[in-house]
């Protein structure tokens, strides 16, 4: 198992464009930056075979989730736990995928299990858990109950 947190703050994946001859990844630079940070965390050769994942973005609460009490902040009773509206969940998850693939693993096509989670809390961050499996009964299991 490998398993990272990185104080970032979480990046969707942006749609490719296309300047009418070729088509360009507009995230290519910020995946290539985030793969700087964790190519310490890589295995020595890409993982082969299936993958579970487990990824969790957090976002730094906004202002307007905390009262003031005492002259000290105090979160809201209402402030939400997980964070509603954009970046989407599947673009954020799309953008580690692509930017971890050939390092950490040969093609995200091998994620065969996938939990991402979009939270607020005190700071930004990404954490990413790679389980590679050699048991594919599990999966095959999971999926009939």
């Amino acid at each position: 198992m490998i398993q990272f947190l990185v104080d970032i703050k979480p990046k969707p994946q942006q749609r490719h464009r296309s300047n009418g001859r070729f088509q360009y990844d507009p995230s290519s630079k910020d995946k290539q930056d985030f793969l700087f940070l964790v190519k310490q965390y890589a295995p020595p050769k890409p993982i082969t075979g299936i993958i579970e994942m487990d990824i969790t973005f957090c976002y730094k609460r906004p202002a307007s989730h905390f009262i003031m009490k005492n002259k000290q902040k105090v979160l809201k009773e209402n402030a939400p736990f997980f964070k509603i509206g954009r970046p989407d969940v599947d673009n954020l998850a799309k953008f580690y995928l692509d930017a971890m693939q050939g390092t950490f693993y040969k093609d995200d096509s091998q994620v065969v299990s996938l939990r991402a989670n979009k939270l607020y809390g005190e700071k930004h961050y990404v954490m990413i858990k790679i389980i590679p499996s050699k048991n594919f009964t599990k999966f095959v299991w999971y999926i009939i109950l």
